[in-house]
């Protein structure tokens, strides 16, 4: 496993696209936070109460996390799809007949630079934006109550998301449909939930991943969600019914 670890580790460090992605990921993300923290920061002595209580001072810096988990994603559908695309597939697992493993090598390589990428990028983002609001102008530190929770909650859904789009790429074995059903449960799939009745919409939209992701960023949870530990969990059944079901796939399809 180790050998099958660190092949795929070449594989996906040998492309130069995996650091162009997360090159515009970081510029992104931090542009994102620069601009809401620094509007924030000017707005907030005249800002009123109501206002004040609303804004949430971790989810609202790292909304540029949406830009980070498209791009994290793709690479996550790429890692595997790829190689089913140019027919490469067929070597590895040749060399590695055990292809549950091969997911599973690929899941965790891509998990990795999640984390790395998210921690770095998050971390940069929080860093600044609280910079930007300290002075009392609507900043925390990560020593306050939920803080350091929300921030490595964001973390932890990145590296979610890899799952779940490495295991959708290995299901649909094709970069377009993998990537246009990430894009669905992610964003279109809310939309959907957001349009039926109002006695359904409420108890259904906090099964919805975006929504279920913000919460658990947010240091102020929206009250119709469910807790931040909890939403997270939600998110986490998404990335592991993904798994499951490309594990069971991928030992039944032809390379």
């Amino acid at each position: 496993m180790p050998e099958l670890l660190h092949a795929e580790w070449i594989k996906l460090r040998s492309v130069r696209s995996t650091y162009l992605s997360l090159a515009a990921a970081t510029v992104l993300v931090l542009a994102t936070a620069y601009s809401v923290a620094d509007s924030t920061g000017r707005d907030w002595p005249t800002m009123t109460a109501a206002d004040r209580a609303a804004f949430d001072p971790v989810s609202a810096p790292l909304f540029g996390a949406v830009f980070a988990q498209l791009v994290i994603g793709v690479l996550g559908v790429l890692a595997i799809s790829s190689e089913y695309g140019t027919g490469l597939i067929r070597t590895t697992f040749a060399t590695t007949p055990q292809r549950r493993k091969v997911l599973i090598a690929k899941a965790a390589v891509a998990m990795a630079v999640a984390l790395a990428a998210g921690t770095a990028i998050l971390g940069l983002s929080f860093g600044l934006s609280q910079a930007l609001m300290s002075g009392g102008h609507g900043g925390v530190s990560l020593g306050d109550p939920g803080v350091f929770r929300g921030v490595a909650y964001a973390v932890l859904y990145l590296m979610l998301i890899t799952v779940l789009a490495t295991s959708l790429g290995a299901i649909m074995r094709a970069t377009a449909g993998a990537i246009a059903m990430l894009f669905t449960l992610v964003f279109l799939l809310p939309q959907v939930l957001d349009h039926l009745p109002q006695n359904m919409r409420h108890e259904l939209m906090r099964f919805g991943l975006q929504r279920a992701a913000t919460s658990a960023v947010s240091l102020r949870p929206q009250a119709d969600t469910f807790s931040p530990t909890v939403s997270l969990l939600v998110c986490a059944a998404y990335a592991a019914v993904a798994l499951a079901v490309a594990l069971f796939l991928i030992g039944r399809h032809d390379a």
